[in-house]
């Protein structure tokens, strides 16, 4: 059973693709993926006056994502990535923030949703390495996470497009509640998404690309 629905999620985010990699960059069929290309920029929330920033430490924003961080067994067997989290730290939110989360969207295949993580105690200030598959994960505490496309998997899903050079954001949203209001453990990832960011109050970004 376990197997069939590691096949079915492959086949969604994209199986036949021509590099080998038995995935494809764009959504697969019957995946929506709730917005287009321009919905991080178009949510309403002003780039250019972030009060705050966060970053990696496992690459620079704007290049490559190393292996370790990318989609990989046994959710794509066919991938050789470790599908570990990467380590995220970030400065203060503005005044009213209450809580954090994080959306990771592929803004080459339509802003399919790749990470959410949200109701992240304001007290923290990073997110570790390879932070567990868990709808509510350990050593994260009071933080929740959003299961991706209906595979029973909650958690960090790397980037998975083959090599394309496809462009992943990672988000951090400083959220004016200490938890999402209308979402619930069986909310879809674009659900959740989508709630994290009509809310927000501010954001910070950085990329990386596969």
């Amino acid at each position: 059973m376990r197997r069939l629905w590691i096949v079915a999620l492959a086949w969604m985010l994209g199986c036949g693709d021509d590099d080998g990699t038995g995935l494809d960059a764009g959504v697969g069929p019957g995946v929506d993926s709730g917005v287009d290309a321009g919905a991080v920029e178009d949510s309403g929330v002003d780039v250019a006056s972030t009060p705050f920033e966060v970053s990696t430490t496992a690459w620079v924003s704007g290049e490559a994502v190393p292996e370790t961080y990318r989609c990989g067994p046994p959710l794509i067997p066919d991938m050789t990535g470790g599908n570990v989290s990467p380590p995220i730290s970030w400065t203060a939110g503005p005044e009213g923030t209450a809580s954090y989360a994080l959306v990771i969207r592929d803004m080459s295949a339509g802003g399919l949703v790749h990470w959410a993580i949200y109701d992240i105690p304001v007290a923290l200030r990073e997110l570790p390495e390879d932070v567990p598959g868990a709808f509510m994960p350990l050593r994260v505490d009071g933080a929740r996470q959003a299961e991706i496309q209906g595979s029973g998997f909650f958690g960090y899903f790397g980037p998975c497009s083959g090599g394309r050079g496809n462009t992943y954001v990672f988000t951090l949203h400083a959220m004016p509640d200490a938890m999402l209001p209308g979402v619930t453990r069986d909310s879809t990832e674009n659900e959740i998404a989508t709630a994290v960011e009509s809310s927000s109050i501010a954001m910070a970004s950085f990329t990386g690309t596969f």
